[in-house]
């Protein structure tokens, strides 16, 4: 339920509720690998890089067949490196 009350809220743009109530359901269960996803993007929304793919890395670990899962977190780890990042493999 705080899922989905994260999604509700991430959608009307409401980022700190959703991280709240991400946060929330993570507390109930920490193995929740959607909703260390979902935090992960409203982090990333916040401009929270680091914290973001640390949450898509749990998200993955919990549920590595999940391709959008891992396909964001490289998405992620990119924009991190910045544009020189990539093109030199730093």
């Amino acid at each position: 339920a705080h899922n989905n009350l994260g999604r509700v809220r991430y959608n009307q743009g409401k980022l700190e509720e959703a991280i709240s109530a991400y946060q929330r359901a993570l507390q109930i269960d920490p193995n929740n690998a959607t909703a260390h996803y979902n935090l992960g993007n409203a982090l990333y929304d916040q401009g929270k890089v680091k914290e973001a793919i640390a949450e898509l890395e749990i998200a993955v670990r919990l549920e590595p067949s999940n391709t959008l899962f891992r396909d964001n977190l490289e998405i992620y780890r990119n924009k991190k490196k910045g544009f020189w990042g990539r093109l030199f493999g730093e």
